[in-house]
């Protein structure tokens, strides 16, 4: 329960506090951040690395598939992303690095402010880097499929962390990272994202302390349609060479058709925290904007948190060997049981669009 009646005016302290420990953004930049989930940070890096990783991507995709990055006819490979995406492919990359402190100073200083400074990151964050793999979203092509607006029922909803067992306050993914290495028009791929996702994410996190099954959130997750069901405010990410988005952990988002004949290029990268998140800190000790939001969508000034679980690495479900299927499918079907006994149960569109469901 919260550790205290929300009181707004606290809050603008506790966010002015915060907002003391950044260096780059502006106010404007944090609250709208703390308020919706995301922002984009502008010109972030320099265009030479977004050059050096879209070339790399198509020699990855001229070496692996066949695609001539002059000839747009060979783009349009069976690639099937999430929700069987046309066009959509993952590039490996050269194994090159590109250090942010060093690189990337922009970015490395937005992504320090809004996660509360160095302290808060192994290493002072002198290891954060980003490689030169890609995801790519060479379009459809085919002249059959339509861009569609961002809204509730669509497939492949999903919260991030495929990796580790979730709970509210998870250092295993302080934020998701979008770099944005082509420009991205409106209708041609950019990422949907629920900007006010993040209140119901934080209730169904604190609520639960035992922690959730990764599987849960992923794209075919049970509890994403219950979760997106409470969403309203739907956006598609959008931006120009060297930009970044910046987006909270806990929104909900989703890869779409690129029905343009123009590529698009991103990564995502997860940063890791030195510890779990707090919500109850003293004075002194300012929150992050990461932890205002989370707050926030609790309105409360703060809460005692402690998990009630394990913290748990889980391999992803793609590299999973057969036992280890049957074993994690044991764990999520258990859960399924207990959340549907408690009342969570997943709305009766959501088994139609793919996701699995809880619901007898």
């Amino acid at each position: 329960m919260p550790d205290s009646v929300f009181s707004i005016d606290d809050f603008h302290s506790a966010f002015d506090a915060a907002l003391a420990q950044c260096q780059l953004l502006e106010r404007q930049q944090a609250w709208h951040f703390v308020e919706n989930g995301y922002m984009l940070v502008k010109d972030a890096f320099p265009a030479e690395i977004a050059e050096s990783v879209c070339s790399q991507a198509w020699r990855d995709l001229k070496e692996t598939h066949g695609v001539d990055e002059q000839d747009p006819r060979s783009w349009q490979q069976q690639f099937h992303g999430p929700g069987g995406i046309p066009g959509y492919v993952r590039t490996a990359g050269s194994g090159r690095r590109f250090v942010l402190h060093r690189e990337a100073p922009k970015a490395f200083q937005a992504l320090v402010d809004v996660l509360g400074g160095t302290q808060r990151l192994p290493a002072d964050g002198s290891e954060m880097a980003w490689g030169d793999g890609a995801v790519a979203n060479l379009g459809a092509g085919d002249g059959q499929h339509q861009w569609q607006a961002p809204s509730r029922r669509q497939r492949s909803w999903h919260k991030d962390g495929w990796h580790f067992r979730h709970y509210l306050d998870s250092p295993e993914q302080g934020l998701l990272v979008v770099p944005i290495f082509s420009n991205i028009l409106p209708r041609s791929g950019g990422t949907h994202i629920a900007t006010d996702s993040i209140e119901p994410v934080a209730r169904l996190l604190a609520d639960n302390r035992q922690g959730l099954h990764a599987d849960s959130v992923q794209g075919s997750g049970y509890l994403i349609p219950g979760l997106v069901e409470q969403c309203s405010n739907f956006r598609e990410l959008t931006g120009e060479i060297g930009d970044m988005a910046i987006l909270h952990p806990f929104m909900l988002h989703r890869p779409c058709v690129n029905p343009s004949p123009r590529p698009r290029f991103i990564a995502n990268a997860a940063l890791v925290l030195r510890e779990p998140m707090r919500f109850n800190r003293q004075p002194g000790d300012a929150y992050s904007l990461v932890e205002l939001a989370v707050l926030r969508a609790l309105r409360t000034n703060a809460l005692s948190f402690e998990i009630a679980g394990r913290r748990e690495a889980v391999k992803p479900a793609p590299f999973r060997d057969e036992e280890e299927k049957v074993t994690q499918r044991r764990q999520l079907e258990g859960e399924m049981a207990a959340m549907a006994s408690k009342g969570v149960v997943t709305p009766t569109w959501g088994e139609g669009l793919g996701y699995m469901s809880n619901a007898v």
